[in-house]
C-alpha cells in the first residue's frame, strides 16, 4: 500500500493556501483549540486536503482520528482520493479499528473512479490476497490501469510480472519496456532491474557496461541491491578490471544497510585472502560485528 509522509513541496504550498482560507477558531473563544476548521462552503477536495494534513502531520499536529473523520466526510461526498485514503486508514487501523474488507471496498471504489494510487493499491491487495482471493490476473489488470496513468510503482510491478511470468506470459523484452518507463519516472528499483537484464542478457544483448551504468544510477540513490551488484561486477571483473578492493567498498556500502549477502561476500573475500582483513568490520543484519571466526564458521556450515 502507498504509505504516509510523502507530501511534496507543491502539496505543502497548496496546503498552506488552503489553511490560509480556512476559518481559524479564535483563541478567545470558550471552545478555542487554535486548530483549523472547515467553513460551510468547503469543497470535498479541501476537506480531503485538511484530512491529509492531519494524516501526515503537515502544518498541523498529526491526528489519525481527525484525519479519518475528514476523509470519511469527503469520501461520502464522492471524492475518490478521500475514498482511497479512507481505505488506507481501515487497512492500517489508523483512527479506526483495522478492517481489511472495508479497506478493500473503499479502495476499489476509488480505483473504479480512476484514482491511480488506489488502482495500484488494489493490485497490491489482489497480490497479497487481502480481503479478496489472490488473483494474478486481477493484480495485473489494476497495476496496468495505474501504470497507464504514469504510476512508477505500478510500472515497476508490471515489469516484475513480465520478468517472472506471473499472471502473464514471461517476456523479458516487455519487462525491460516497463522497467524503463518506471526508471524514467524515478524508480531506482527499476534501474537496478534494468542493470540485471543487461548483466544476464535477458531480452537484450548482454552488456556489462550498460549493467554498470544502470546499477550506478540506482546505487547513487542508496539502493543496497545495486551496490551489491556493482560489487559483484568488480569482484568478477565483468566489464571492469577485476578489483577486490573496489568490490569490498561496494559490498560494505550494502552491508552497512543490513544486506546480509554483502556481508557474506565480504567474508568470502577475507577468508580467500583477496583483501587485507586488518581493521575490517563486517556487518550482519543485526548490526553486530562479525569476527573472522564467525565468518569461517558460516562458510564451513
Amino acid at each position: 500500500m502507498h504509505q504516509r509522509k510523502n507530501t511534496t513541496l507543491i502539496q505543502s504550498l497548496l496546503l498552506a493556501t488552503l489553511l490560509s482560507n480556512i476559518l481559524i477558531v479564535s483563541a478567545c473563544s470558550a471552545e478555542s483549540s487554535n486548530a483549523p476548521v472547515l467553513s460551510n462552503q468547503s469543497t470535498p477536495a479541501e476537506t480531503y486536503d485538511l484530512g491529509l494534513a492531519y494524516y501526515e502531520g503537515n502544518s498541523v499536529p498529526e491526528d489519525d482520528n481527525k484525519a479519518f473523520e475528514l476523509f470519511e466526510k469527503a469520501a461520502n461526498q464522492g471524492y475518490a482520493p478521500a475514498k482511497h485514503y479512507l481505505g488506507i486508514m481501515y487497512y492500517e487501523g489508523l483512527g479506526v479499528d483495522q478492517h481489511y474488507q472495508k479497506a478493500f471496498e473503499w479502495v476499489k471504489q476509488a480505483a473504479n473512479q480512476g484514482d491511480s494510487d488506489a488502482q495500484f493499491d488494489l493490485g497490491v491487495m489482489y497480490h497479497e490476497g487481502i480481503a479478496v482471493k489472490q488473483d494474478d490476473f486481477k493484480k495485473f489488470e489494476w497495476f496496468q490501469k495505474s501504470a497507464n496513468q504514469g504510476d512508477s510503482d505500478a510500472q515497476y510491478r508490471i515489469g516484475i510480472m513480465y520478468y517472472e511470468g506471473s499472471g502473464v506470459e514471461q517476456n523479458y523484452q516487455k519487462a525491460m519496456e516497463w522497467y524503463v518507463l518506471a526508471a524514467d519516472n524515478g524508480s531506482f528499483d527499476a534501474q537496478n532491474n534494468i542493470g540485471n537484464l543487461y548483466e544476464n542478457g535477458y531480452g537484450v544483448p548482454q552488456s556489462y557496461t550498460e549493467a554498470l551504468e544502470w546499477y550506478t544510477k540506482a546505487a547513487a540513490q542508496g539502493l543496497d541491491l545495486a551496490q551489491l551488484n556493482i560489487g559483484g561486477l568488480y569482484e568478477n571483473g565483468y566489464g571492469v578490471p577485476q578489483d577486490y578492493d573496489e568490490a569490498f567498498e561496494w559490498y560494505k556500502k550494502a552491508a552497512d544497510q543490513g544486506n546480509q549477502e554483502a556481508s557474506n561476500r565480504i567474508g568470502r573475500l577475507v577468508m580467500n585472502g583477496k583483501i587485507d582483513d586488518t581493521g575490517i568490520t563486517i556487518y550482519s543484519t543485526q548490526e553486530t560485528g562479525l569476527t573472522l571466526g564467525d565468518i569461517e564458521n558460516s562458510l564451513n556450515n
